[in-house]
């Protein structure tokens, strides 16, 4: 090629050469241009997502508290295992390092794997709670090797008087698939793994006021999305703390009174429905739940034959037996066809047409009024007392003194108890009423049902004058009144002096059980209610199997002089209301008393009182 060809082309490559670079050059000041004024805003927010990582902060738990102050339910430091999710690749290679360093289970590195295939933004896997200060420690040494990693201080639930408040305080528990789906995205913390809300008892009733609102941080983090500094916080608001009627002392006096039977008692002021003591035995830990209710702990409480899951105070109904004897009397004062002087001879044998009505007294008690019938529980008074009146009125002055409905407590489970009638039984069963249960429904028996809380409910009701007072758990809540029953002051008093020669008579059925102190005297009525019934009349309890022996009843109230505080007892399959239930009152009612004069000590020094 000669030499002046050879510039030609030369030159020409290099015009080439030289327009695509400037097209280039052109074509990247104009990418430049767009990134950075065009669409530079947009792209900053963006970065600034990848580098700040926003992060929900779980709220302390309010605190459930006695009457005077003493905690109930409490939060304790919890040391949580937490793997972030959102690099995938890092939280495995994580995940792998600490199954060698902690070490890990199957079943937590299984649940793990399946966490961080759906792991979503902003939402950390938790791997384990309750970690012990060792291995806090030791993943904190091999931090820098666990990209994904964080120890993160959260709480957890202490219920420090266990089980002799697990009934009432309840326990909380992980938010379920079923209750994130129903919240409806309504309460972001319901989708962290480790938050947690009452599942039973004040902790559930009152979840709402004691949850709190979320709080929220923001972290940087760096190119493989592990934290590297906080940058802002806003402070989660705890929730409320609440301060219960209960009072804790009271409480546990009547779980050790009650030992190792199977029962409930509940103590009531009779003037504002403050529920002094509410306890249900056998009982569970709500600790074990709060952590994580282990298997064989799960199955023990299923097997055991004597309900330790079932808050019997509330759900637990049973036949009243002759404590429902007050209702039927005061159906028949109401009725105007008796009178505190009217009189009924006891043969010891009821007969409506051919069928014999047995008294638990054979050989019978004689001509009585309405308050020794009370007194000495005659049962032949009150089937009299019944047929002439009919089961209506009895049925209306039940419901009058808070039989067959919910207490309004709001706790889980309450079951309403059953007030026989002809309308029920047509509703229920669909057949029609016959007088022979009329006549059984006079002495709690047939199908009335009622719960401890009822009882008391009943109870306060009839010595505080007839005030429509409701049960109520809150200090902070008002009364809970439905106006006065429309009774007549002197009917009520013939059911008091029915009851109180009940503990304090010669002839009184619960005579045993007499405190002879002015300021402790107790009145009350026995009960003793049918599990089956029995083909020996008068059948020795303790020579038949425990689930077939009668429950157990005794309601009291004290001070006879002035009631103030009134209580419901009963020993399921206790044998007898005189034997079994009325020691237990009385200790419980004497308890009550004693404490009421005398409020904690830390409370005195600050100057409050009861």
């Amino acid at each position: 090629m000669r030499p002046h060809d050879l510039q030609r082309l030369i030159t020409r490559r290099a015009l080439i050469f030289g327009g695509v670079q400037v097209a280039a050059g052109a074509a990247l000041t104009a990418r430049l241009f767009s990134l950075q004024f065009i669409h530079g805003k947009e792209l900053s927010t963006q970065a600034e997502g990848n580098r700040i990582k926003l992060q929900l902060m779980i709220p302390p738990r309010g605190i459930i508290a006695d009457r005077y102050g003493v905690e109930l339910a409490m939060n304790h430091v919890n040391y949580r295992l937490m793997l972030e999710g959102e690099n995938r690749a890092s939280a495995r290679a994580s995940l792998r390092i600490l199954a060698e360093l902690m070490p890990l289970s199957e079943a937590e590195i299984r649940a793990t794997t399946e966490a961080i295939r759906r792991a979503r933004v902003g939402i950390p896997i938790l791997i384990r709670d309750h970690l012990s200060w060792k291995d806090v420690a030791r993943v904190q040494y091999h931090l820098p090797e666990l990209p994904a990693v964080v120890i993160d201080e959260g709480q957890w639930r202490h219920y420090p008087f266990a089980d002799h408040a697990s009934h009432l305080i309840g326990y909380v528990g992980r938010v379920s698939p079923e209750e994130v789906e129903k919240n409806n995205d309504q309460e972001p913390l319901f989708k962290l793994p480790d938050m947690k809300i009452g599942k039973n008892g004040v902790e559930q009733h009152y979840d709402d006021r004691l949850r709190g609102k979320a709080g929220m941080r923001q972290i940087e983090v760096n190119a493989q999305g592990s934290p590297v500094r906080e940058l802002a916080r806003e402070n989660a608001t705890p929730g409320e703390a609440l301060p219960l009627t209960i009072d804790s002392r009271l409480q546990e006096f009547c779980v050790e009174r009650l030992g190792a039977e199977s029962g409930s008692i509940v103590v009531m002021h009779v003037e504002t429905g403050e529920i002094l003591a509410l306890v249900s035995v056998p009982a569970f830990d709500p600790n074990e739940f709060s952590k994580g209710i282990p298997a064989g702990y799960w199955k023990e409480l299923n097997a055991n034959k004597k309900a330790p899951l079932l808050n019997k105070a509330i759900a637990g109904q049973y036949p009243p037996g002759s404590t429902f004897k007050m209702i039927t009397g005061l159906a028949g004062l109401k009725s105007g066809k008796y009178t505190a002087n009217s009189r009924v001879h006891c043969s010891g044998t009821f007969h409506l047409g051919n069928h014999p009505f047995s008294c638990w007294k054979t050989d019978g008690h004689g001509s009585l009024t309405m308050a020794q019938a009370l007194e000495q529980s005659c049962d032949v008074f009150f089937y009299t007392v019944a047929h002439d009146i009919g089961i209506e009125g009895i049925a209306a002055m039940s419901r009058e003194f808070g039989l067959g409905e919910n207490s309004g407590l709001g706790l889980r489970g309450e079951q309403s108890g059953i007030v026989p009638s002809p309308e029920w039984k047509q509703k229920a069963r669909g057949t029609s009423w016959n007088p022979g249960e009329t006549i059984n429904s006079a002495i709690g028996q047939g199908d009335t049902l009622t719960t401890p809380i009822q009882l008391a409910t009943m109870l306060a009701r009839m010595v505080n004058g007839g005030k429509k007072i409701k049960p109520r758990l809150l200090v902070d809540e008002p009364n809970k009144e439905e106006g006065f029953i429309d009774i007549p002051a002197e009917d009520l008093a013939i059911i008091l002096d029915g009851m109180d020669r009940v503990t304090n008579s010669p002839y009184g059925t619960a005579r045993g059980s007499m405190i002879k102190e002015e300021a402790y005297k107790f009145g009350g009525k026995t009960g003793t209610s049918q599990v089956r019934k029995l083909r020996v009349h008068g059948q020795n309890q303790n020579l038949i199997p425990w689930e077939f022996r009668h429950h157990a009843w005794f309601v009291g109230y004290a001070p006879v002089a002035k009631p103030s505080i009134c209580c419901s007892v009963i020993i399921e399959h206790g044998g007898g209301g005189a034997s079994a239930a009325a020691p237990v009152a009385r200790d419980v009612l004497r308890k009550a008393l004693e404490l009421m004069e005398t409020p904690p000590v830390s409370l005195l020094s600050k100057g409050n009182s009861a």
